[in-house]
């Protein structure tokens, strides 16, 4: 039976939309007018030849049941019961081709079935070549198997029939731009750690939207499956078998263990039997924004608060934030004022594009402005996370050069401006949809979630993290957390951060009422007074200078208040917060900290010859991993890396010696280094120009170097790698086993990720 007479025996039923929830997918339709109408838009047809085209028996009645269903769901964009079906009337009918080119359509859809595309696709182009369309479906099916030359010419192939302008010749062009970067991108993988969550995190639903306080010891996200409040409901939200499942926020806390706790709905007052979705956590972890819609609203931007453990009823956003069109993720930065939002409303550059909205006197949220075209483009961008640096941006996008559905990007703000966004990379980026990138703030690992079938996934959505969150560059960061205590009693209280420059405050931030917790994080380039404030207290002051700040460092501070002649036990023993900084900078500051003593001869460590069948042989004998996730600014853990690595040396890596880094360099002065030579100077993307000084062949003689800088009263110097001449720190190369215990377990399990890399 020819696609045109499959199509004509098709009984469309009105669609009823159900609410649109968090996770949308855009519903398109095609129009082609060429040989082959296979994709028309259908209005409802109810054939008065029926009987006659079918005839009386049972079997074609039932087809023709079966098909009706599986173009509902299809329509319904319930790609799984639509594919279930079309199997079904393959196997009832098998010289119907439109049949099989719909299950085609819908395994497309399906990363679990996706492998299966090619060969649907070819089957149809062999029973029916007059229908040009599916040369533009064997490129989709092509691309999705990473089989990128292949998709480009089966698009210019159908780029070469002259179809008619609209959506499926625009879409045409934009997957072959995707196999274009896909080819590009996938000649080299990143060298990361990607993990599944697993349980109790992950289950058969679904689970999306994955945020992180920035002490990254709560994990909230949204879910959707039968655990969901209401269970299966229609689009009146009763309870119906033929129903769908909305979503639910559900919230985990950290085990004393690092492992995730078993999660529990975060409250009756914010999961309801309508979408409620996880979109964003304020830094200090008081804060939670929501996304919520119902068959009356199309999808809004909410905030609750957390009053000791109990988070506040959603608090709709105003009309400068929230609009009659789609709005549904947002993320604000670590000094509350700028909220980075997605929405749909017309005037931007695609149908989704993202904006930033500034906090008003009053606490109002101002007119949004559009993040522009370096940001934006005329395909959907979402999911900001702007990271507590204030600097740094992800999002999820379908345009700039992404290899397949949404990949993850990220752009730097430089003088005021957003550079170009950066690709992540592959197999962080696949041809399946990845979104919702969070990090935490020292930016060693990262969450998102994707809907892959590889790395314990199985094609529904689920989060995972990957380590290190940023390879090359860490933020420059000051994060202060701890608790507030009143006599000795974890209370509630205000802390107004001021810069000092200025007078600007940042803030107010709130310690936890409960526990006394708080959370704030600081870009460098000031120095700040904190001011803690409880009401019936006195109140406190202490000043934080990072004016000079050049790594992240994390400050543990505790502050005591006291009142009605109450003895603080703490006034004597409690360090002030420049000391505590001062600490964590002045790492190992002598020559006896060091395994070796210093003397002026020059030391150089043999270097393993560069035709050596492996260069980097002698690291594989090495042990890393007592050191991971471990401070290098803890003397014995730093002593325990030299002793690791003493003497080893490879002729692909090099070691330098930071000395400093500055946002004006010009403000830099290095007279007293001069003896050791003129200092290389770096401008990163980041807008900051880092300082080091020599090249060395090995982590034990660039030790050495740094131990002369600190003798020379350069008490942060550090040491950073270098591979093929990307930047490392040495917390990246402990996480990737300096580059070959990783690499070499990717190679044992490319099995595993063939969903990645698909052999040519």
């Amino acid at each position: 039976m020819s696609f045109e007479r499959a199509r004509l025996l098709t009984y469309r039923c009105k669609k009823v939309n159900n609410p649109p929830g968090h996770l949308t997918l855009n519903s398109k339709h095609f129009s082609i007018s060429k040989k082959g109408e296979l994709l028309k838009r259908f209005s409802i047809l109810i054939l008065l030849s029926l009987f006659s085209i079918f005839g009386y028996a049972q079997k074609k009645d039932n087809i023709s049941r079966i098909a009706e269903d599986a173009e509902m769901h299809m329509d319904d964009e319930d790609w799984d019961k639509a594919y279930e079906l079309y199997d079904k009337l393959t196997k009832l009918d098998p010289k119907t081709t439109y049949f099989k080119f719909q299950k085609g359509r819908c395994a497309l859809k399906l990363p679990e079935k996706k492998e299966e595309t090619i060969q649907i696709f070819e089957e149809v182009r062999k029973e029916s070549p007059e229908d040009l369309i599916v040369l533009y479906y064997l490129g989709r099916a092509y691309h999705s198997n990473y089989k990128f030359d292949e998709a480009i010419k089966f698009f210019d192939e159908f780029l070469a029939t002259n179809p008619e302008e609209g959506y499926i010749k625009g879409e045409a062009i934009h997957y072959k731009d995707n196999s274009i970067f896909g080819k590009n991108l996938t000649k080299t993988m990143v060298e990361a750690d990607i993990r599944n969550l697993g349980a109790p995190i992950n289950s058969n639903g679904n689970e999306y939207v994955p945020v992180i306080s920035t002490d990254e010891s709560m994990l909230i996200y949204t879910y959707k499956g039968s655990k969901s409040t209401g269970g299966l409901q229609n689009e009146k939200f009763n309870p119906s078998p033929d129903g769908v499942y909305y979503e639910d926020i559900l919230i985990s806390r950290k085990n004393s263990d690092s492992t995730w706790g078993e999660p529990t709905g975060i409250s009756d007052i914010i999961n309801t039997n309508h979408n409620d979705a996880s979109i964003a956590l304020s830094p200090d972890g008081q804060e939670l924004y929501t996304f919520y819609s119902d068959k009356k609203n199309g999808g809004d931007i909410y905030v609750c608060h957390l009053v000791g453990e109990t988070w506040s009823k959603p608090e709709v956003l105003g009309p400068n934030i929230n609009t009659k069109y789609w709005e549904g993720s947002c993320s604000i930065t670590a000094d509350g004022k700028s909220l980075y939002f997605a929405s749909e409303r017309p005037g931007g550059f695609g149908k989704r594009d993202m904006y930033v909205s500034k906090r008003q006197a009053d606490g109002s949220w101002g007119v949004a402005e559009n993040l522009g075209p370096t940001i934006n483009t005329k395909y959907d961008d979402d999911d900001p996370f702007i990271h507590p640096d204030g600097i740094t941006l992800f999002f999820s996008s379908q345009g700039h050069k992404s290899i397949g559905g949404f990949d993850i990007m990220y752009s730097i703000k430089k003088d005021g401006r957003w550079i170009e966004p950066t690709n992540m990379g592959f197999p962080l980026n696949t041809t399946d949809d990845d979104r919702y990138y969070v990090i935490t703030a020292k930016g060693d690992r990262g969450y998102f979630s994707s809907n892959r079938k590889s790395i314990g996934g199985d094609g529904t959505q689920d989060i995972y993290t990957v380590t290190p969150g940023i390879i090359g560059e860490r933020p420059v960061l000051a994060m202060i957390l701890g608790h507030v205590y009143g006599n000795d009693i974890p209370m509630e209280a205000h802390l107004e951060v001021v810069k000092k420059s200025t007078g600007e405050v940042i803030g107010p931030f709130l310690s936890n009422a409960k526990t006394g917790k708080y959370l704030v994080a600081l870009s460098p380039g000031e120095n700040y007074t904190f001011k803690i404030k409880a009401e019936t207290f006195p109140d406190y002051q202490e000043d934080f200078d990072i004016a000079k700040l050049n790594k992240f460092v994390e400050v543990h501070k505790d502050f005591h208040l006291a009142k009605d002649g109450y003895i603080d036990p703490h006034v004597d023993t409690t360090k002030k917060m420049n000391e505590l900084l001062s600490n964590l900078l002045d790492t190992i500051t002598d020559a006896s900290a060091y395994n070796h003593p210093i003397d002026t001869t020059t030391k150089t460590n043999p270097l393993i010859p560069e035709n050596s069948s492996d260069p980097c042989a002698a690291f594989k004998a090495l042990d890393f991993t007592a050191l991971k996730n471990k401070s290098l600014n803890n003397p014995e853990v730093y002593r325990m890396l030299l002793k690791i690595g003493d003497k080893v040396s490879c002729s692909r890596m090099q070691f330098k010696v930071q000395i400093a880094a500055y946002r004006t360099p010009q403000n830099y002065k290095w007279d007293h280094l001069k003896e050791y030579g003129t200092p290389e100077q770096i401008n990163y993307p980041d807008g900051i120009t880092r300082f080091t000084q020599g090249t060395f062949n090995s982590l034990d003689d660039a030790e050495f170097q740094r131990q002369f800088a600190i003798g020379k009263g350069q008490k942060d110097a550090w040491i950073v790698c270098f591979v093929e001449g990307k930047r490392y720190t040495l917390e990246e190369m402990i996480l990737l086993d300096f580059f070959n215990k990783n690499v070499t377990e990717f190679n044992k399990n490319l099995q595993l990720i063939r969903d990645h890399i698909v052999a040519e």
